[in-house]
């Protein structure tokens, strides 16, 4: 952080002689001041590093000459996924092999090239892959997407952004079908933001207590257990409480039972 600070230069004072709680009331108490030209200042989080320069220190100052880059964790993630950039098209090329429509967006591109025909808008083709917009085209791939994901979003110099800075980051050089909601839900399930990141929604409201039940079978829970050992056929079951009684009700259900057939066997 660097800024102007201006500091003011005592010059002469009268009261130079006497100690601060001298009780001599003439007004030669009176204090003359200078101002002198601003200081520059660069701060650090370890004052001893603190570095002072006067104006004549601009332009001849050795350490002032030199130029110094800030380079931010965007930029350092970005130069890291260049690194295995070789690797990441090889396991481009292997999972398109899976992805029909890949397949048929390169084989409709090529087939254009050929008959010397206009590429459609934002399209090109060039080093065997199609690209839309100077993106390379990510086939459908999980594990794939996923890498390139962690390569902008969880090293420790990129920092864990946001979903905004994530995906500008991955558009910069990729492109895929239906990416930003997938780098959304992506870094929401980010656990190590989860744990540090600070919530910043609006404060939660007053807690609203359920109303106290005043006849039996008027309000009610259901629980589910379920995952047991096989016991004619069934797997879970069914809890339903009377919260005015606290009677219950345990049915059985079977592994398969749908949200249709809980309904069915609750009426």
């Amino acid at each position: 952080m660097s800024g102007v600070i201006e500091v003011d230069h005592l010059q002469i004072t009268d009261r130079r002689d006497k100690r601060f709680g001298s009780t001599n009331l003439s007004p030669k108490r009176t204090i003359a001041v200078e101002q002198v030209q601003p200081i520059m200042c660069q701060l650090y989080a370890d004052s001893r590093e603190n570095r002072l320069f006067s104006e004549n220190d601009i332009g001849r100052n050795p350490w002032l000459q030199q130029e110094e880059v800030m380079v931010s964790s965007a930029m350092i993630s970005k130069a890291l996924l260049q690194e295995y950039e070789l690797e990441l098209l090889e396991e481009v090329r292997e999972a398109s092999n899976r992805d029909l429509e890949w397949l048929s967006r390169e084989a409709t591109l090529k087939d254009l090239i050929t008959r010397n025909k206009e590429l459609p808008t934002n399209w090109q083709y060039r080093d065997g892959f199609p690209y839309f917009k100077n993106r390379v085209y990510i086939p459908t791939n999980d594990a794939l997407k996923t890498k390139i994901a962690k390569g902008c979003h969880d090293l420790k110099v990129a920092g864990h952004f946001g979903m905004e800075k994530t995906i500008e980051i991955i558009t910069r050089d990729f492109y895929w079908k239906g990416l930003t909601e997938w780098i959304n839900d992506y870094v929401r399930s980010c656990d190590k933001c989860q744990y540090n990141k600070s919530p910043r929604h609006a404060r939660w409201g007053l807690l609203q207590p359920l109303e106290t039940p005043y006849a039996a079978w008027n309000s009610i829970s259901t629980d589910f257990i379920t995952q047991l050992p096989e016991l004619q056929g069934y797997t879970q079951i069914m809890v339903v409480v009377d919260q005015f009684t606290k009677m219950a009700h345990f049915i059985s259900l079977p592994a398969n039972t749908t949200a249709k057939d809980v309904a069915n066997v609750f009426l």
